[in-house]
């Protein structure tokens, strides 16, 4: 099976060429910082180090000290990244990636700031040992100036090793990172090396205040060490220590603000971002993901903020779908827990709607049109009933209840019980007239409105509830619904919804019918 980023990365031609440059300036700068601060050491040191630069015996090892390392650390890198390089190389030819190759290229891409940077290390503390005992035994430089060489060296490799780890550790967040671990995951990826930001700052600490600082103390030890030698005026010693001072001191504050720079990008740059995630999450928009290049808490937190915003995206999936099977309303009264248990007394309009003649229309059409023709006939129906804030309880068969008022109570809902009664005529009539056309015989409807106390909740077992209405509205407004069939009509309101009407509508009241299960007549009117 082959590495699913494939297609992400063959866009992006990947090119480790920037490693290589930022570890050639980091050793650059290390190099120039050292030689800098070497040129300006007091005193004798500077004299004994012009003359192993220009004495016959020594030029030589001096001048190829610093090509010698670059080569060895060049070599190394490219021995290092080699893993990466592969990968690289089949993702550019088309091809599919191994997983053990994938799973390598990808521990090896977090580990190397912290591999180069040790190598780093390493190089810069064994060459000038090599350096120093050749220039001892070759061209007889004493055992003190020696040591003073490796000690600069060393702290060479410790300014290299730390401006290199954070230069390609940076790149690798910007540039790479991203393209290989495309969905973050970092911390939980096998083998890698985690560093806390806590110990970021603390290796940022190191480099810009501590290192500094060593360099000043043993320099001050070799120079009283040199003056038992060779001493000197107390001014002088103290104008060339105030001078060496400041140079120092001007390195380290460039180097650290470069840092600072850096790392404090490293930790502003996921939180900007997971700030503009947030809010396009807040706006709906779950379709946003955290971008995570880091290993650290940040790096963490991006992966728990993509597990949420995930979490949501499935939440309103469930939302979205729960609404389809009830009203948006309930659903939303379900998932806020705003439904009581035991259900509530509330005032609301019942309207049933039943098609007529159903049963001769299933036994002489195909199965597959009754489900495309009652599929139809219940859109247009709920979009009129939603337009005038009506809900839609339940389909049973060709029948559609729904109520106007509840759960979410509002004035008025008879009046709007009965427009969407009007407006469903309307729709009905436009469907008629498309089936029509393709030659499909017409549906015809009748609508029973009814208003008065119903018991709202959750109905059911305790393993299936289901959200219902309970009352004789209920069932009066059932019968009223069947009532046309005898009165002849598409649309009857009972009389207690008509006396709670705010507007006037066209109405002609019929004589009292006898309804099945009541003693005494109800009173209804056809709303013409």
């Amino acid at each position: 099976m082959g590495w699913r980023t494939n297609t992400v990365l063959r866009r992006h031609r990947i090119s480790l060429m920037p490693l290589y440059l930022y570890n050639l300036g980091a050793n650059a700068t290390g190099f120039l910082s050292v030689a800098l601060l070497n040129v300006v050491t007091p005193l004798h040191f500077f004299k004994i180090q012009r003359k192993i630069i220009f004495s016959e015996g020594g030029w030589p090892e001096f001048f190829l000290f610093f090509p010698l390392a670059l080569l060895l650390v060049v070599m190394v890198q490219y021995r290092i990244q080699l893993p990466i390089s592969k990968v690289k190389g089949l993702v550019v030819g088309d091809s599919d990636i191994p997983e053990h190759m994938r799973d390598k290229a990808r521990r090896r891409l977090l580990n190397l700031p912290y591999i180069i940077g040790l190598i780093n290390l390493i190089i810069y503390l064994v060459t000038p040992c090599l350096v120093a005992l050749s220039l001892y035994l070759m061209s007889d430089i004493p055992v003190k100036v020696c040591l003073f060489l490796i000690f600069r060296a060393l702290m060479l490799g410790i300014i290299v090793a730390f401006v290199s780890f954070f230069l390609i550790e940076d790149h690798l967040r910007r540039k790479l990172i991203p393209l290989f671990f495309p969905e973050g995951r970092l911390a939980n990826f096998p083998g890698a090396i985690k560093i806390s930001i806590l110990r970021r700052i603390r290796l940022l600490y190191g480099t810009g205040t501590l290192n500094p600082m060593i360099i000043l103390v043993v320099t001050m030890l070799f120079i009283l060490w040199d003056m038992e030698e060779n001493p000197v005026s107390a001014v002088a010693l103290a104008r060339d220590v105030l001078f060496f001072t400041l140079v120092l001191c001007t390195i380290f504050v460039l180097i650290a603000l470069r840092l600072n720079f850096m790392v404090g990008k490293s930790i502003l740059a996921p939180i900007k971002e997971m700030l503009r995630i947030v809010e396009k999450v807040r706006g709906g928009d779950f379709t946003r993901t955290i971008q995570v290049v880091s290993s650290d808490e940040m790096g963490i937190l991006g992966d728990a903020g993509n597990d949420m915003i995930s979490g949501l995206a499935e939440r309103e999936r469930i939302r979205e779908t729960f609404g389809k099977y009830v009203t948006p309303e309930i659903r939303d009264q379900i998932l806020a827990g705003q439904i009581p248990v035991e259900g509530e007394r509330r005032i609301a309009t019942l309207l049933f709607s039943d098609l007529r003649d159903f049963t001769l229309y299933v036994e002489e059409t195909a199965p597959e049109e009754v489900i495309r023709g009652m599929r139809a006939y219940f859109t247009a129906m709920q979009h009129a009933i939603r337009r005038h804030h009506g809900l839609v309880l339940q389909y049973v068969g060709d029948e559609i209840e729904a109520v106007f008022g509840v759960p979410v109570s509002y004035e008025g809902h008879a009046d709007q019980a009965v427009l969407a009664a009007l407006e469903m005529r309307k729709s009905l009539s436009a469907l008629n007239e498309a089936r029509r056309k393709e030659g499909k015989p017409s549906f015809r409807h009748g609508i029973g409105i009814h208003t008065g106390s119903v018991l709202a909740g959750n109905t059911g077992s305790d393993d299936r509830l289901s959200y219902t209405l309970i009352g004789n509205t209920v069932n009066l407004a059932s019968r009223i619904q069947d009532m046309t069939k005898t009165v002849k009509c598409d649309i009857l309101v009972s009389e207690e919804t008509v006396k709670v009407l705010k507007n006037s509508f066209q109405m002609k009241k019929e004589q009292p019918q006898t309804a099945k299960g009541y003693s005494r007549p109800i009173s209804v009117y056809k709303l013409m």
